[in-house]
């Protein structure tokens, strides 16, 4: 036999489930304010040309 009536178990879980829905939503916005958001991107300077190296360095489709 359980040390916990239906009732509390049922209690107990349903405050687990509360406790693991705010962990997961800390965890998802933890950090977001150093997000780069649309409109916040650096524009690049006009009057400086762009490079013509390719760089191929890292991944490859290999």
């Amino acid at each position: 036999m359980s040390a916990l009536s239906l009732d509390q178990e049922l209690t107990l879980v349903e405050l687990l489930v509360v406790l693991l829905g705010i962990a997961i939503t800390w965890a998802v916005f933890y950090g977001s304010e150093r997000a780069e958001l649309p409109g916040e991107a650096r524009i690049p300077e006009g009057s400086v040309p762009d490079d013509l190296v390719i760089d191929t360095h890292g991944r490859t489709l290999r």
